[in-house]
């Protein structure tokens, strides 16, 4: 997703064959937590604050595919046994000097929550992730709390890109456990970005 989505979506983005300019030091998260509140400073958004029934599993920054900085924070919502039963996925994304290209979601639905326009894409998957992408990473997070992530799950991915050279964004991404493996409906479409919506609050 991010980097990837918009490789695969919309072939915006690529990896430029120089791949000068990329950190080699071990990158520290820049975005921090307080509770269930964590500092966005994304465009107009400061913090958002998550419903205090997710907790936060940990974060991290890495390079993401040659092309991105990538830092990720995961809030879950698990029983006793550690199984997740819903997930909110943050990834602060921006793209590297020698990437070129910018981020495009206009294929995805645009919806409007907490006052701003967010790029919306609802799937339901079954299988493992790719092992370099990052959803593997985000789940080493969880995998360090012995948390084990919905699957199959159903997920609504939310997309902010601030206005300007569209070469940073903010996914959000929220997933739920579920037995089904079809397409989602239209109505399970709905109601999944609503309650992601209803996880969230932004601020200002």
């Amino acid at each position: 997703m991010g980097v990837v989505a918009a490789v695969v979506a919309a072939g915006s983005v690529r990896a430029a064959d120089d791949q000068a300019g990329q950190p080699t030091a071990p990158l520290t998260p820049q975005h921090a937590v307080k509770g269930n509140t964590l500092r966005v400073d994304v465009g107009t958004i400061e913090t958002v604050d998550v419903s205090r029934s997710f907790r936060h599993a940990g974060a991290h920054r890495f390079i993401l595919k040659g092309v991105a900085d990538a830092e990720q924070h995961a809030f879950a919502e698990a029983d006793p046994l550690g199984q997740v039963q819903r997930l909110l996925w943050f990834q602060f994304e921006s793209l590297l000097p020698a990437a070129t290209g910018v981020y495009d979601y206009s294929k995805d639905t645009a919806v409007t929550i907490g006052g701003r326009e967010w790029r919306a894409s609802v799937r339901r998957y079954a299988a493992p992730p790719e092992p370099d992408g990052d959803q593997a990473q985000l789940y080493a997070i969880l995998a360090r709390r012995s948390l084990r992530p919905p699957l199959p799950a159903l997920r609504v991915r939310l997309v902010h890109v601030p206005p300007g050279d569209q070469r940073s964004e903010l996914m959000i991404i929220y997933a739920e456990a579920t037995d089904a493996t079809t397409a989602p409906t239209a109505a399970e479409s709905a109601g999944i970005i609503a309650r992601a919506q209803a996880a969230l609050r932004f601020h200002p």
